[in-house]
């Protein structure tokens, strides 16, 4: 259990950055039909070159009521423009894929005063014609302008074809065009080689479309039923049949955005465009120009009133409400994991008061009399009253014997309180064979532990950054977490519904897996009594809410590392994100659980050395790395951002040189809310579970002290003492409202600088825009908080080397040590002087 925790602490450490995403449409395009209430919206992508685009806040302010169709080409007595009239936004054609037609047109349209262009994508820019290419009946007069070459001086031989996966795929559909249809297709066309008029035999879902009519496949592998784009490419491939005819290949065209960029080998200084330029589909271009030509027909015919565009960029949130949820999320988790870890003190004082006043009501039923004689049968009597107690736990007497008991009853100086006082609730431990002096489910961290757990990170860390094995941290985290998620979750929530229910049953252990039936079948000897007791020596007896526990956890664990590693972009999937903070959470609960700290002296060496260590990897580690890397943001984003390009990786998200760039989970995420762009906002485990160790031990010193107290006679109510009376609060500095924000010990003003530091993190994050290691601020917050209400309450000698009152709950929980009575407490081990559980390490009332 402790290998295991300490391994998963080693992981935790790894921080959160960033996740890419393909080419985003960060623009809109409102069009504004005649007589229409409401516009209809394109969303289209955003070109590196020209001016920004109107805010989204400013649409309704950049109104463009002029909109023209420009020619595929210019005019050959203009080169440097593409139209002849002056237009407020001319909507054209992308010609290549280079970028320099795109920022000619955008020039030649801001020569022309257009106020902004649209480009769209064709089929025909996938095709062009290699003028340098001579064909062998070119004479020589009549080659010196390639371009102004009659059509019948070029073949198919000199046409460039589409390009197979950047435009074309034929896994998403395919056909197989025989030669005789093959000659309504034209891409020798001058001036671009192909024949816009071929569009009405590549693009629908008709019959007309020769890729629907000739398609390879039936049903789903059709081509209707694989490509999207329902248009279709010629590849330039063919094949001979047997019967010697001659087919050739046409794939589904990709129709994606894409992202215009600028033309580098344009000089600045000569022309630079300064109207706002947009990319959209050859989908969207067909609605939009559809929409155009039907309205210029009516304004013509009708004098209507003519179409209105709007471009603007899309809404973004001022602010980020994920990030949020996201610091109240991990408040309550360091929270909840915390409280949680002193649960067992808890138990004991609510038994030991709980005791307390069945015994004040047994005394008042007798009339309020009882003799001192009667103590010991008194206190065999209140045993019995335990049975009222959970099965899961025992009553036993802390240092005295029966015999000794019933001697002390004739001594004046004892009470029978003290007497009674001496019985507690202890849990059982769920190890069948575990020493009953020990706490077989928590680990104890020293010193040694704390460096060695920063070297173990350190290297899991490098082993991670030059290996790159992420696939291995999902598997563990998977199973890792779903272990804890049946512990945390889905055990007692199963176990309340069969305690609901009244259905005991399920509860039971499995008769042939039990002790006694599992050595019964040994003695019978046989391969089945070996395997029986082979599995009773290895997991003990089990019960059908423990089988049923296990089988939903990890089923819902391997379904997540399917989803993990099927889905692209996984932490969009809710299913993925909800699950893995459900996993976090529980796993922090199991490690806080498990994982303990007894003194502000390993405290301060852990958290001191998390934090440069933070540091060193996020913002050291780039002067040092070969290609200026931070180890900690490689490692975290699964090996950095994807090689490729993100309209490859759009097309292919499973290709190699497209994965990295998701984080790995070992952390919380919630997605931005209403952000088009996506991304979550994330906080690592590491700043849950480190800071949650000072948390813990906050909430274990205060627990333990009100057990101690409780045990002492004392009512379990406490204060203080660095919180001064109300009346010199106000001459104290602002730090004495810390103090006494919660009057119940350290827990509660520790937990309170933890909220700020985390707040500190997330503003850290939005001032600077970029990520910051939290425990920079995480660190100074708790540990300063917990050094300076120890230094107030005269109790930081005891917080440093380990609070004796917390080694005396564990004794009283955990061990059987000599627990003093009352009279004798003055010379005892706990309590060096008569008053020092009141005076040093509490106030209890």
């Amino acid at each position: 259990m402790a290998a295991s925790t300490t391994l998963f602490a080693t992981l935790i450490l790894l921080a959160t950055i960033h996740q890419t995403q393909s080419i985003l449409q960060t623009a809109a395009i409102d069009i504004l039909l005649p007589a229409a209430s409401s516009p209809i919206t394109l969303l289209a992508s955003q070109a590196s070159f020209g001016s920004p685009l109107a805010p989204y806040s400013q649409r309704h302010d950049h109104k463009l009521p002029t909109v023209s169709i420009a020619p595929s080409f210019p005019p050959q007595q203009d080169p440097s423009t593409f139209a002849t009239n002056r237009t407020t936004l001319p909507i054209t054609q992308t010609t290549s894929q280079t970028p320099r037609p795109t920022v000619d047109r955008a020039l030649s349209a801001q020569r022309l005063g257009a106020s902004a262009i649209i480009i769209y994508g064709t089929l025909s820019s996938r095709y062009s014609l290699n003028y340098t290419n001579s064909t062998e009946d070119c004479a020589e007069d009549s080659c010196h302008d390639a371009k102004t070459r009659d059509d019948g001086y070029y073949t198919q031989k000199d046409v460039l074809w589409p390009a197979n996966k950047y435009d074309y795929d034929c896994d998403m559909g395919r056909a197989s065009i025989p030669s005789g249809e093959m000659t309504k297709l034209d891409f020798v066309h001058l001036p671009g080689g192909y024949n816009e008029e071929n569009d009405g035999y590549l693009v629908g879902t008709g019959e007309n479309n020769l890729c629907v009519k000739y398609n390879v496949g039936t049903g789903k592998e059709s081509f209707l039923g694989r490509c999207a784009s329902e248009r279709c490419l010629v590849t330039g491939k063919n094949t001979t049949l047997d019967d010697g005819n001659i087919n050739f290949e046409a794939c589904c065209a990709w129709d994606l955005h894409v992202w215009l960029y600028a033309d580098s080998s344009i000089p600045k200084e000569v022309e630079t465009v300064t109207i706002p330029a947009v990319y959209i589909t050859m989908e969207q271009s067909a609605e939009l120009l559809d929409m155009v030509r039907g309205v210029a027909d009516s304004s013509v015919s009708n004098g209507g009133e003519p179409l209105v565009l709007s471009i603007y960029s899309r809404y973004v949130p001022k602010y980020n409400f994920s990030a949020v949820l996201i610091w109240a999320f991990g408040v309550f988790v360091a929270w909840v994991a915390s409280y949680r870890s002193s649960v067992e003190y808890r138990k004991v004082g609510k038994a030991v008061m709980m005791r307390r006043k069945l015994i004040e009501e047994e005394r008042n039923s007798d009339g309020g009399y009882r003799d001192d004689t009667d103590a010991a049968s008194n206190a065999g009597s209140v045993s019995n009253s335990w049975s009222r107690t959970p099965p899961n736990s025992r009553a036993v007497e802390i240092g005295r014997s029966s015999s000794k008991v019933s001697t002390e009853n004739n001594d004046p100086t004892v009470t029978n309180e003290q007497i009674e006082e001496r019985i507690i609730y202890r849990a059982e431990s769920n190890a069948p064979n575990a020493e009953p002096n020990e706490d077989p489910e928590s680990l104890e961290l020293t010193a040694s532990h704390a460096l060695g757990f920063i070297v173990m990170a350190s290297t899991a860390l490098l082993v991670l950054f030059f290996f790159k094995i992420f696939a291995v941290v999902k598997v563990m985290y998977a199973f890792g977490c779903s272990g804890a998620f049946a512990q945390t979750i889905v055990h007692p929530g199963l176990t309340y519904l069969c305690k609901r229910l009244k259905w005991e049953s399920p509860m039971k252990p499995v008769s042939w897996l039990t002790e006694e039936g599992a050595t019964r079948a040994a003695l019978r000897g046989g391969f089945k009594g070996h395997c029986l007791m082979c599995l009773w020596s290895f997991v003990g007896p089990f019960t059908p809410v423990d089988v049923s526990a296990m089988v939903i956890s990890y089923g819902v664990g391997a379904t997540w590392l399917y989803v993990a590693f099927m889905f692209p972009h996984p932490d969009s999937y809710a299913f993925y994100w909800v699950i893995q903070d459900i996993f976090g959470l529980c796993m922090c609960v199991l490690f806080l659980s498990t994982i303990k700290l007894n003194a502000i002296r390993v405290a301060a060496i852990l958290l001191t050395v998390a934090f440069f260590y933070d540091i060193f990897f996020v913002f050291v580690t780039p002067l040092l790395t070969k290609h200026g890397e931070s180890i900690m943001v490689n490692v975290a984003t699964s090996g950095g951002p994807p090689k490729a390009d993100p309209s490859w990786c759009e097309k292919y998200p499973f290709d190699s040189e497209c994965k990295g760039g998701d984080p790995l989970p070992m952390l919380f995420a919630i997605p931005r809310i209403g952000d088009y762009q996506g991304g979550c906002s994330m906080l690592g485990l590491g700043d849950i579970v480190l800071p949650g160790l000072l948390l813990s031990f906050a909430s274990r010193y205060d627990e333990a002290k009100r057990l101690i107290g409780v045990i002492g006679g004392g009512s379990g109510r406490m204060r203080n003492n660095a919180c001064p009376d109300a009346t010199q609060q106000q001459k104290l500095s602002p730090l004495c409202f810390l103090c006494c924000c919660c009057r119940q010990g350290y827990f509660g003003p520790v937990m309170v600088a933890y909220a700020i530091g985390l707040a500190m993190a997330n503003a850290a994050v939005y001032i600077m825009q970029m990520g910051q290691p939290a425990l920079l601020y995480l660190v100074p917050c708790c540990l300063g908080t917990m050094v300076y209400i120890g230094h107030k309450s005269g109790e930081l000698n005891d917080l440093w080397e380990g609070p004796r009152v917390i080694r005396a709950a564990d004794a009283l929980l955990y061990g059987a040590p000599r627990v003093e009575s009352g009279a004798e407490q003055e010379g005892s081990e706990i309590d060096g002087n008569g008053d020092q559980m009141q005076n040093e390490e509490a106030e209890l009332t």
